[in-house]
């Protein structure tokens, strides 16, 4: 009795078959250890520090391309983003405080970055009584109205770009009015 892969025509489909596994099955090894070299190569070259400091949190991630740093402070105006507070405008619970992410890139030609700087802070205040506050300590600020009644203070200069927004919510017992504060530029501009 002949096998199946006796005839001429039966040994080359099964040295085919055979072939296209082989395949397959190398390019599933290859692929296999490109990540495993990968994820060697970033845990090797990948650091994370964290700690608990200064009223907040911090994160700085390091990496070849650059480094990833995030500041989270436990109250609002912590952060150097050259807006006034508020006067007795504090945080809530869910807002939390003030966070700084900065990102500083390394190509090796040359360092370049960002940092964003954000800030949430209420007030029992009306949003008038709070728009007049910035229109009198910022007057060079545009301002510009929202859908909804909010308001959005702004300034571009220098290579960033500060906004204030401010908006109503209204609750059961009485209206609360929150206001963002966020900056995005360089790094040594925040």
């Amino acid at each position: 009795m002949k096998s199946c892969c006796s005839s001429r025509h039966c040994s080359r489909l099964c040295s085919q078959r055979g072939g296209i596994l082989f395949g397959l099955l190398m390019s599933a090894l290859v692929i296999g250890c490109l990540v495993i070299a990968g994820g060697l190569y970033l845990a090797r070259n990948v650091r994370v520090e964290t700690a608990a400091r200064n009223g907040g949190n911090y994160v700085s991630i390091d990496t070849p391309a650059g480094q990833l740093s995030i500041h989270a402070h436990d109250k609002p105006g912590s952060a150097a983003t050259g807006v006034p507070l508020y006067p007795g405008a504090h945080s809530t619970r869910d807002s939390g405080g003030d966070a700084v992410v900065e990102w500083n890139s390394n190509n090796g030609k040359n360092d370049s970055g960002f940092s964003l700087t954000a800030s949430e802070m209420v007030t029992s205040d009306s949003l008038d009584k709070v728009l007049d506050y910035y229109r009198n300590q910022l007057p060079n600020w545009v301002i510009v109205n929202e859908r909804g009644g909010a308001v959005r203070l702004e300034l571009r200069e220098g290579g960033y770009k500060r906004i204030i927004a401010i908006h109503v919510e209204h609750g059961e017992r009485h209206d609360v009015t929150h206001i963002g504060v966020a900056s995005v530029g360089e790094p040594a501009s925040n």
